[in-house]
């Protein structure tokens, strides 16, 4: 694919300047290039949210809730990045949370990369041995020693995860918040 995202950009201010097709990420050696192509737009600030997401093209197909939304170009390149660095198992957890979480706006976006791998998507039920790995992986940060590993009865947590509810049904798979917070990180600066 080449792209994390493909946004139709333009102006909400002055829409009849038409729109601009944006691959995102956008490599350093091309930012100041994709900059002077939205003056024309006049969009692009580096503080404002002035482009107006008109279309937008992703595998992170959750995205498509920032259509008709104004974000500012900096940060939507910023997300793309952050989600280029995703493998299987983050983007569903991304993509299921952001969906029972409602999450709409950029921000809200952005700050999710950060914490939605506290959370357990099942997107396939067939090996619940695995699915119990990861679960025990996701209420561990991530990192647990062999002997926890080998000592783990992945399937018994996986019927435990499953059996005690709590689960909401996504299009992304079944997910279990396991009581992760979506936290202001990122603030819209910093």
């Amino acid at each position: 694919m080449g792209y994390v995202l493909k946004a139709v950009l333009s102006s909400a201010q002055h829409p009849e300047y038409g729109q601009i097709t944006v691959p995102f990420p956008i490599p350093d050696e091309k930012y100041d290039r994709m900059i002077e192509l939205l003056e024309p737009l006049e969009i692009g600030d580096a503080l404002r949210q002035d482009c107006r997401v008109d279309e937008l093209d992703s595998f992170y197909t959750v995205l498509n809730r920032l259509v008709g939304s104004l974000v500012n170009f900096d940060e939507l390149d910023y997300l793309a990045k952050r989600l280029d660095s995703f493998d299987d198992g983050e983007a569903a957890q991304f993509q299921g949370m952001a969906c029972k979480l409602g999450v709409s706006n950029i921000k809200d976006f952005i700050n999710l990369t950060f914490c939605c791998q506290q959370a357990t998507v099942i997107t396939d039920f067939s090996d619940l041995a695995a699915i119990g790995r990861d679960h025990y992986m996701n209420l561990h940060g991530g990192s647990a020693s062999v002997d926890e590993l080998n000592a783990l009865d992945g399937k018994e947590t996986a019927r435990q995860l499953i059996e005690n509810g709590g689960g909401t049904i996504t299009p992304y798979g079944v997910v279990y918040d396991n009581g992760m917070k979506l936290e202001q990180i990122y603030d819209g600066r910093f």
